[in-house]
């Protein structure tokens, strides 16, 4: 059993949109991992039974100036990385990403 995981922060005003999606078959997995991709999502991830992480999209994609002094976001641009392909420490970071917020009180 495999799970796919999302993340997309929403602005300074609302939550982070997190989930977690069961795969037992390869055709369920390439279809979380394309519908959060279809949302936009910023992170996914593939994580074993075991909660390890196997591998995550990041999206890339940076704005651009518009020519009017403002910002345009572009399309998603993901970027598959690996276990290794990054500093431990990036790695960390974007795990950190995928655990559940603690609630304010």
């Amino acid at each position: 059993m495999h799970y796919v995981c999302n993340y997309s922060e929403n602005g300074p005003y609302w939550p982070a949109t997190q989930g977690r999606y069961q795969a037992a078959r390869l055709k369920e997995l390439i279809m979380h991992v394309r519908v959060c991709m279809e949302d936009n999502d910023y992170q996914i991830g593939i994580f074993d039974e075991n909660n390890e992480c196997k591998g995550m999209w990041v999206d890339e994609a940076e704005a651009e100036p518009d020519g009017e002094g403002g910002m345009v976001l572009q399309k998603p641009c993901y970027v598959l990385y690996r276990p290794g392909d990054m500093s431990k420490g990036m790695w960390n970071l974007h795990l950190s990403k995928f655990k559940k917020p603690s609630s304010h009180g």
